[in-house]
Order: C-alpha cells, then sequence, then structure tokens
C-alpha cells in the first residue's frame, strides 16, 4: 500500500468520526438558503528544494501529511452556494470537486463533497465516475483538504471552506 493510499484511507476514517462526533454534538440552528464555498486546487509534488505557495501555508500542516514536499496553488474560486445546490469546481487533469451544502447554520454547513475523475466511453462520449462521495459538517471559517489524487506529475490536493 502507498503512502498516498494510507494517507488517503486514515483521512477518510478521520473526516468519518469527525463527522459522527459533530453530528451528535451539534446544537439546533436555524438555517439559511446560503453560503460562499471557497475551492482550492493545490498540485502536490516532490522536489529537490521544497515548496509551498505563501497562499497555503495555513494549510501546512495538514499538506505535509500528503507526502508530498511541495505544493502549488493552481486555482482559487469562491462562489454563493444554495443548499440543494451543487457547484462542481473543474480541477487538474479531468478531475472536478463537487459540493452541495445540505443544511447551513450560522457557525456550521454540513454539505456532501465529492471527487469526480471525467473519462471517456467506448463511444468517446465523457462520463463522469464518482471516486469518492463523503457526507460531513464543516465549522465555517476552516479549511478541510482532501485528495491525492495521481497526475502525470504529482498530485492533486483540494481544499474547501464554508463562510
Amino acid at each position: 500500500m502507498s503512502q498516498a493510499t494510507r494517507w488517503y484511507l486514515a483521512t477518510t476514517v478521520l473526516l468519518a468520526g469527525l463527522v459522527c462526533w459533530l453530528a451528535a454534538n451539534a446544537p439546533a440552528a436555524e438555517t439559511e438558503s446560503e453560503t460562499r464555498i471557497s475551492i482550492l486546487a493545490i498540485h502536490a509534488t516532490n522536489e529537490e528544494k521544497p515548496h509551498i505557495d505563501p497562499e497555503l501555508k495555513p494549510l501546512k500542516d495538514a499538506l505535509a501529511r500528503s507526502g508530498y514536499n511541495s505544493f502549488r496553488l493552481v486555482a482559487k474560486e469562491r462562489r454563493a452556494v444554495g443548499t440543494g445546490d451543487t457547484w462542481e469546481r473543474p480541477m487538474l487533469e479531468d478531475y472536478a470537486l463537487r459540493v452541495i451544502p445540505t443544511e447551513i447554520a450560522e457557525d456550521r454547513v454540513t454539505l456532501t463533497y465529492a471527487w469526480v475523475h471525467y473519462e471517456k466511453d467506448a463511444q468517446g462520449r465523457r462520463i463522469a465516475r464518482v471516486l469518492q462521495q463523503v457526507p460531513m459538517t464543516l465549522i465555517k471559517g476552516k479549511y478541510f483538504v482532501s485528495g491525492g489524487w495521481r497526475l502525470k506529475k504529482g498530485a492533486l490536493v483540494g481544499a474547501f471552506a464554508a463562510e
């Protein structure tokens, strides 16, 4: 089992525990109809001289667990997304990150995120294959880091937050 696979599995297990704990301990709150979501696309590589883009320094510890030593921000987008609406942000090499808020409260957002890879079928049509789909609750203002999908060179890591 590769280091990236172990990192991915450990992150998924920790996330599941966090979601269960938050669901059991979250107080009831009024929901709003939309929230602002930020998505970052990060290209992770191993380089002779480690590098991290300045905007990614607050995520340094989470990114370091990926097994790579260099991280470049390749896309950053922020958008208002309503409850039940789907926002899919294209990433690198036919990957996309999909976010669907299901409940919006003053201090947290419950959502489902999915990593999607676009492939061609036998007829050459582009089809979406969901690689991972996870329901979770995010504390507003805190980024969640996910990914580790292999690229031609390095890996794709995504981070997202609700505001």
